[in-house]
């Protein structure tokens, strides 16, 4: 237990009694005491000056002891401490503290070297027998056993105080440099010496850390993550996880810091630097290729080069045109037709969600596809930065339409370029697929049927992409099942046959180049085609109705003018509210300044007020250790008398003199070094006897040496004996099984005679049987294909019959049609002369109509130019909305006309006052005032902007 100390004790005491503790050997005792003294309640008011070389002690004897709960407390303690008044001074006791123990580390990894040497007796043996037989038995080398003994203990005590310290520091804007620090230094721990599983808890606790910002966002001291500062430290902090994770090949791990960081960049309100943001899609590259998802793996190429194409000063021109040479091979590798629906419908609830949260991390607002990204390449400048020997890969691709040579000229690019190349060479299996897929689709363009051999002639490619023919066929049976090629193989006449259906659904996003449409895509467009033959034939057949539509026409762009110019209008007065709300805002907000003006000066006001009240608590302080001194002189005769008692119970030869000078922890010292000198010699005689009874056992063996010796003589006599008695019983069981026998072949050949004969008449029998069975199968077989001939001749002619029947009725059916037809034929010339008449009789009614609501609209003109007293301005309304419906509605007639062209309509007017809003005509249009004429409040408008 720790000596006894008062509780009140000064930093500057207990650590100068540490000290003497370490002196002396008991480094345990010490930082027992100072963990007391650290956890009380005495060192909560302290100042860093005074309890800095009292934490700095503490620390370093956690660390030879391995202390890792005790050390994470008193760092939590000393947190709490300075916090306040000087958060430097924690930051440089943790720097000294990891290094310390990395010192420590590396130390111990040149023990355990040096360990590994020196167990090596014989340099030109190889390995020792008892390496040997240890490695068989336990599976591990004699270096694992050695790092596991000195280095992991360390390497552990490390990693604990890594975390430690992150829990430490965690949400509190005073340490946020600080923890990002530690977590860089984790990050490069977990590096340096492969620790991957501790890689993975250090990810999931700084993600669990910033998670809980907004949990803890109400404390004194939480972090803000709208400050520009703190989202930056975060954001490298997630980088440098990124590009560990990508070295460390955790992929996992770095697709969920790229999730992090998509998370963070949204909430930053700071563009992020383009360096950093060519970093993230570089990492977002290299996930995707793992992944396996060549769509979304091209769309981070050109996502990445578009970040680094006009950074020239940062790239170079070689790590450009990389760049693009991966843009380029990427996005033709992306497989070319869309499975057909029924195949997107299947996969549509598993691969939805996976697409929408790759689209997001690419910042894409809608998922790519391979025509937007065909597209994106030929309008950016990738193809002048791509090396010049993979250009006419494009070309190949997506332009030309050569299907007898499109693998012919695709070979020496294969062969020489990309498989070449370790950059590009990942591309180029994919890159046959897709040169597979474009023989296919236009050698369906250009026959109906081709041989297999044919095909498999045409997609030969060079080392080492080379396809089988099975291979070539199981990728063209996969793309039918897929709905990708409209196909079928017949394996008889070992050929392939393109299907010709018109009515086929499925069709492809990208057929490159094409030399003819197919019937489905004629099909798809015969809607449309029909519908343009039959506009082009009414526009020749019926000029009526063509300028009709013109008229239509010209009336909605004039209400179209007449709309924009309104839209002007309340687009200006919208302005004025804007810059109106503009100037309250600014107002606001220069109220606000002052506001907080107003309060950081009471903040100060109330900092000066906490400092006056510091220096009263530093005056209090002073008085209670003025009082402890007085204590401990009262303590320390307490303990001369302790001392007396001392030397009389334990028998400690001192003198009453230096008792006196003696405290109490000085006593109990010297009380457990007597116990530690009995002990001593209690382990001195203990180590006699053993050694006694160690050489009673050496004589023992040694006299039993020769006896062992005459008994291994005796047994190996009886051995012999024994094999002796063994082999002659081997043998003479052996005699007698040959014997017998030997007997039993002399009495079975004696029927082997009457065996035969009996075989013989058996076989003669069977024979008989077997030829008369088949004589009446024959007659059987021919008596009933006697019978299905003359089964077949009686139902073949019943179907002549049936036959003759059914076309007699279809030609009396055909007639029946035809006079049908005739008399359908002079209805319609019947309906075409009376909507003739009709259409004529519509075009007098709109011509009258229309004269009316001119004359109409012209009163209204005319009255909206009088003034109105206010009084009489509903009745008006009134009478105005009430003549309208006074006119007789033209007369309708039996088949349907065409609407007439809508008249341009006056401009609607402001809200109207409440009387007239019951009216169910619009007001007047609202009057500008001009000068000399008065306008009503009313009907007045603001003049435009």
């Amino acid at each position: 237990m720790p000596p006894h100390y008062h509780a009140q004790s000064r930093p500057e005491i207990v650590l100068r009694r540490a000290e003497e503790l370490v002196n002396v050997g008991q480094s345990v005792t010490a930082l027992e005491m100072l963990y007391d003294a650290l956890t009380g309640r005495h060192l909560r008011n302290a100042n860093a000056a005074t309890t800095e070389p009292f934490i700095r002690k503490f620390v370093l004897l956690c660390i030879e002891n391995r202390r890792g709960k005790q050390l994470k407390e008193g760092l939590m303690q000393y947190r709490n401490i300075v916090q306040h008044t000087n958060p430097e001074s924690l930051g440089a006791v943790v720097d000294t503290m990891l290094a310390n123990i990395t010192g420590r580390v590396a130390e111990a990894q040149r023990n355990a070297e040096q360990a590994n040497l020196a167990l090596i007796e014989d340099l030109e043996e190889a390995e020792t027998p008892e390496a040997m037989m240890l490695g068989l038995v336990s599976g591990e080398q004699s270096k694992d056993r050695t790092d596991r003994a000195l280095v992991t203990p360390w390497l552990k005590f490390l990693w604990e105080a890594y975390r430690n310290l992150l829990e430490i520091m965690r949400n509190n804007v005073r340490f946020e440099v600080l923890y990002q620090k530690i977590s860089n230094q984790a990050i490069d721990f977990c590096k340096k010496y492969e620790r991957k599983t501790e890689f993975h808890r250090l990810c999931e606790l700084l993600r669990n850390h910033l998670q809980a910002i907004g949990k803890y966002a109400h404390q004194q001291h939480s972090l803000n993550l709208s400050n520009p500062e703190t989202m930056q430290l975060f954001l490298d902090t997630r980088f440098h996880q990124l590009n560990t994770a990508t070295e460390m090949e955790l992929w996992q791990e770095s697709f969920r810091s790229v999730e992090d960081i998509h998370s963070l960049i949204q909430q930053s309100k700071r563009p992020i630097q383009p360096q950093a943001m060519a970093n993230y899609f570089e990492n977002l590259t290299r996930i995707m290729y793992v992944a396996k998802n060549p769509l979304f793996l091209a769309a981070a190429w050109q996502r990445y080069y578009n970040f680094i194409h006009r950074q020239t000063k940062v790239f170079s021109e070689a790590e450009l045109e990389s760049v693009a040479n991966n843009v380029l091979l990427s996005t033709l590798a992306v497989p070319i037709i869309k499975p057909s629906a029924r195949v997107l419908a299947a996969g549509a609830k598993e691969n939805k969600q996976r697409t929408q949260r790759y689209t997001s991390l690419l910042f894409l607002s809608s998922a790519p596809t391979r025509v937007s990204l065909i597209t994106d390449l030929a309008s950016s400048d990738v193809l002048g930065r791509v090396r010049k020997d993979l250009l006419p890969l494009y070309d190949l691709v997506e332009e030309q339409f050569h299907p007898l040579s499109i693998c012919k000229k695709l070979g020496p690019v294969l062969s020489e370029h990309i498989a070449a190349s370790e950059d590009v060479s990942k591309y180029g299996a994919l890159l046959c697929n897709v040169v597979l897929t474009r023989l296919l689709q236009q050698l369906s363009q250009v026959y109906t049927s081709v041989q297999l051999d044919f095909i498999f002639r045409l997609a030969r490619f060079p080392a080492p992409y080379e396809m089988t023919p099975a291979e070539i066929e199981r990728f063209i049976m996969h793309g039918a099942r897929r709905g990708e090629f409209q196909l079928r193989i017949d394996h008889h006449a070992r050929s392939v046959v393109f299907d010709t259906d018109p009515f086929d659904s499925s069709q492809s996003l990208s057929n490159g180049a094409q030399l003819q449409a197919s019937p489905a895509e004629l099909m798809r467009s015969q809607l449309s085609s029909l519908a343009i033959c039959l506009s082009n034939a009414q526009r020749v057949a019926c000029p009526a109705y063509v300028a009709e539509r013109q008229a239509h026409k010209e009336a909605t762009v004039a209400a179209a003018l007449e709309s924009m110019q309104r839209e002007h209008r309340l687009a200006s007065a919208r302005k004025v509210v804007i810059d109106r709300r503009k100037e309250i805002i600014e107002t606001a907000l220069a109220r606000k300044e002052r506001d907080e003006a107003r309060e950081r000066a009471i903040r100060a006001q109330r900092e000066q007020e906490l400092k006056r009240e510091r220096q009263a608590e530093e005056l209090r302080r002073r008085e209670l250790e003025r009082i402890t001194r007085e204590r401990e002189a009262i303590q320390r005769q307490e303990a001369k008398k302790l001392a007396e008692s001392i030397k009389q119970k334990a028998g400690i030869d001192v003198s009453i003199d230096d008792l006196e000078q003696m405290d109490t922890a000085r006593l109990l010292e010297m009380q457990v070094e007597q116990i530690e000198k009995e002990k001593h010699d209690m382990q001195s005689r203990l180590k006699a006897l053993a050694r006694k009874a160690d050489h009673t056992e050496r004589a023992y063996r040694a006299f039993e040496r020769p006896l062992l010796e005459d008994d291994y003589a005796r047994q190996k006599l009886a051995d012999r004996e024994n094999h002796d008695n063994a082999r002659k019983a081997q043998l003479a069981q052996a005699r007698e099984k040959h014997a017998h026998d030997t007997a039993e072949k002399k009495r079975f050949l004696r029927m082997y005679d009457d065996f035969n004969a009996v075989r013989t008449r058996l076989d003669q029998g069977r024979s008989e049987a077997l030829a008369a069975e088949r004589r009446r199968l024959r007659e059987e077989l021919a008596r009933a294909r006697d019978e299905r001939l003359a089964e077949y001749r009686r139902v073949r002619a019943a179907k002549d019959e049936a036959d003759a029947c059914a076309a007699e009725e279809r030609a009396a059916r055909e007639a029946e049609e035809e006079r049908a037809r005739a008399e359908k034929a002079a209805e319609v010339a019947r309906l075409r002369e009376e909507m003739a008449a009709q259409r004529a009789r519509d075009e007098e009614a709109l011509r009258r109509r229309m004269e009316r609501d001119q004359e109409l609209e012209r009163a209204q003109k005319a009255a909206s130019n009088k003034y109105i007293p206010p009084s009489r301005r509903a009745g008006a309304a009134s009478s105005a909305s009430a003549s309208p419906s006074l006119a007789p509605a033209p007369a309708s007639a039996s088949s349907p006309a065409p609407a007439p062209a809508p008249a341009p309509a006056p401009a609607p007017a402001p809200a109207p006052a409440p009387a007239a809003a019951a009216a169910p005509a619009p007001a007047p249009a609202p009057l500008r005032s001009t000068p000399g004429r008065y306008v009503p409040p009313n009907r007045r408008q603001p003049p435009p902007q």
